[in-house]
Parts: C-alpha cells; sequence; structure tokens
C-alpha cells in the first residue's frame, strides 16, 4: 500500500475520535468499570445540581458538547442541553464538526425554512461528508429550525485534512488550507493518545514512521483549529450570542484539542460538557477530562425472546 494512501486510511479513521476512548495517563487511579446513576457530576469529584451547573456555563461565550458518533442517547443529551441552554441564553449559534464549510448555504437555507428533509441533507451533502445516519441528528437540526438558531459549519474538506496527513502542514499550500492558521502546538498528553490511535489504524506493514506520525498529528490540529477558528469568528460576529459546538468528544476531552486551539486564538472563555455512559470505564473519569459530564441513561437490556 502506498504510504499516501495509507495515511489517508489513518486520517478516516481519525472519525473515530468521535467514537474511540481516550486512554488517560498512567497515574490515573485503576478502578476498572463502574455503574453510576444517570446525571450531572464533576469529573473526579461529586454529583452537581444540574440548574446551578447550566445556569453557571450559560454565561460563558462558548458551550462544547462532546458525542460518539453513533450514539442516540448522547444526541438526545446534546438536544435536552441545547434545549436548557437556549432558555437561559435565548440568542444562541450551533456549530456543527458535521459539516464543511462549504455547505454553510445549505445550513442557512435550512434555519430560513426552504428545504425540506430531503433537499437539506442533499444539498449539504450529508452522503459523503459525514455518513452516520441523519436520524441521529435531525430532532437537532429540526429544533434549530424552529427557533431560528443559525447553524455554523465547522470542519474542513476530508481532502484538507488528508493532504496535512500526507506531507504535514508546512509542505500543504497556503491556498489549500480554507484559511485555517498555523495550529497551537499538541500537549504531550494530547500527541501520546493520537499516536496511539496511529499505531491502532495504520496498515501493519507500514513501518514505524516519526514523520508520518507528525503529519498525522499536524492533521489533527488542523481539525481542531478549523473548528476552532468557526466557533471564534461566531463569537466576535454575534457577542451577545452563546456559542454551542456539538463535536466528537475525542477533540475534546481533557481541553487538549478545541479548546486548546480556543485558547490560543485568545477566546478562553468555553466550558466542556460531555456525556458519558453509565458503564464506561472509570479510569478515564478523571479530574480535568470536562468541566463537567452528564451519565446517559442505560441502554435497555435486550428483550429475552420467549421459549419455545
Amino acid at each position: 500500500m502506498a504510504a499516501g494512501l495509507a495515511v489517508s486510511l489513518i486520517v478516516a479513521a481519525a472519525v473515530g475520535l468521535g467514537v474511540a476512548r481516550y486512554n488517560t495517563a498512567e497515574s490515573d487511579i485503576d478502578v476498572g468499570d463502574c455503574a453510576m446513576s444517570s446525571g450531572w457530576s464533576i469529573p473526579g469529584g461529586e454529583s452537581i445540581d444540574g440548574d446551578v451547573l447550566l445556569d453557571g456555563v450559560a454565561r460563558r461565550a462558548v458551550v462544547l458538547l462532546g458525542e460518539r458518533h453513533d450514539s442516540p442517547a448522547h444526541h438526545q443529551w446534546q438536544l435536552d442541553t441545547l434545549r436548557a441552554l437556549h432558555a437561559r441564553r435565548p440568542s444562541l449559534v450551533l456549530g456543527l464538526e458535521m459539516f464543511p464549510r462549504r455547505v454553510q448555504p445549505a445550513l442557512d437555507a435550512w434555519v430560513r425554512g426552504e428545504l425540506d428533509e430531503a433537499e437539506f441533507l442533499a444539498r449539504s451533502d450529508w452522503a459523503n461528508v459525514w455518513r452516520f445516519d441523519p436520524d441521529l441528528y435531525m430532532d437537532i437540526f429540526r429544533y434549530a429550525r424552529e427557533h431560528a438558531i443559525p447553524m455554523r459549519a465547522l470542519n474542513v474538506e476530508a481532502t484538507l485534512t488528508r493532504s496535512v496527513g500526507r506531507a504535514g502542514f508546512e509542505a500543504t499550500p497556503v491556498d489549500q488550507r480554507e484559511g485555517v492558521t498555523r495550529p497551537a502546538e499538541a500537549s504531550k498528553r494530547y500527541a501520546r493518545w493520537l499516536g496511539q490511535v496511529y499505531r491502532m489504524h495504520r496498515p501493519p506493514e507500514q513501518a514505524a514512521d516519526g514523520g508520518t506520525l507528525a503529519h498525522f498529528i499536524d492533521a489533527q490540529l488542523v481539525w481542531d483549529r478549523a473548528m476552532a477558528q468557526v466557533i471564534r469568528d461566531a463569537v466576535i460576529e454575534r457577542p451577545d450570542a452563546l456559542v454551542v459546538g456539538l463535536i466528537g468528544s475525542g477533540h475534546l476531552r481533557h481541553g487538549d484539542g478545541v479548546a486548546h486551539q480556543l485558547d490560543d486564538l485568545g477566546m478562553s472563555d468555553h466550558a466542556t460538557l460531555l456525556p458519558w455512559d453509565p458503564r464506561s470505564d472509570c479510569r478515564s473519569l478523571v479530574a480535568g477530562v470536562a468541566h463537567a459530564i452528564y451519565v446517559v441513561k442505560a441502554a435497555p437490556a435486550p428483550r429475552a425472546a420467549p421459549p419455545g
């Protein structure tokens, strides 16, 4: 397999940043799996009243809501949290990782009520740019249209991240960067985790190569930076509004991805809230993973077939 194609496959696998587990530092407490009651809590701390928490974060400029892309429970939590934040800050902008910038006109037309759902999915090129079941997200999109909440496309074309993954940020021509500026350097923790993702997904015949790993990290940082820039611009354009970003949790944990790039852009007034599955590995639930987490309700166990 050619090296360029191999890196493209790895970059494609990085969509799993909204699906894959984020391995934490070796010093984390090994408490294994745990059963947790649904509700809000502070990572590494105690439960917190949801109204008190949301009253506080709604006063921020930016709130980042994580997700595992294929989880209906995570998207229901996002919608519920969006409703609660909107009640506190009626002026709101919704940023969406799912969409590259080129489809922004489709998002605008959807919010204005000019497209039906099939037209919206076609004009936003959903089948090519995201590919997850649109029903996972449609209630969120409907809510935005119902309340005239502007929707902002946060992402860039996959061709850009593939290009950076092959050759690095500096080797990618400026006119092909979609306006993405040089990202802030990855933290050691983030680089270590991205290295784990890289090693998990690279083809076995591809030898370890520090340069290729460096380019893979560059591609991830470009992805984070692109989303942070659109969020920053939305805050500047609408200083009265709360900007809420729906983004895969891997881009958000520990403030190492989008939040880190926001800080570098001078936009430090943000909070990160993550959904948490009730039987997730508690070794990941450490102080600093997010401002708060919400343990979603466990999915019901499959009904046993009747005897006979």
